[in-house]
């Protein structure tokens, strides 16, 4: 009995870690709850699909077409709302789309956009690719660094 109750314990100890393992602190999952609205300075912008790609819709609900496959969403902070992060006295938010890579020393491919808000317009940045799995709370590099400034 007593290495029954030892095996089982193992058991449930190790299935704990694996799914502490599993989500980073901070981090969601790609099949969460996807962000698609978000507030840029004071503009509200979301994020919709057309032809497979992620596209912004500004407040005017004029569109840019962002470097990436749907689905996509913002970067989620702490709380689980959009990650908002101010460079320069610039709002700066994130776009990621995570898909499956077929590579396979690769799992996955993330790409990264980042929006911000200049001199009253919006302007979306170039595309960073990363070999990651995970969407969540990103450092303020991610927001500013895919600018030119």
């Amino acid at each position: 009995m007593s290495n029954l109750f030892s095996s089982a314990t193992l058991i449930a100890c190790a299935l704990f870690s694996l799914s502490a393992c599993a989500q980073p602190d901070g981090q969601t999952n790609v099949q969460s709850k996807q962000l698609t609205q978000a507030t840029v300075g004071n503009s509200s912008v979301h994020l919709i699909e057309a032809d497979g790609q992620c596209v912004l819709v500004r407040p005017d609900n004029s569109q840019l077409k962002m470097g990436m496959e749907w689905p996509c969403q913002f970067t989620p902070d702490k709380q689980g709302k959009v990650q908002t992060e101010v460079f320069n006295k610039t709002p700066i938010v994130l776009v990621e789309h995570v898909q499956a890579n077929p590579a396979p020393d690769i799992e996955c491919i993330k790409k990264s956009q980042a929006v911000r808000l200049r001199n009253g317009t919006l302007e979306i940045s170039r595309v960073n690719k990363s070999a990651m799995c995970n969407i969540g709370q990103q450092d303020q590099k991610m927001f500013s660094g895919l600018f030119q400034w």
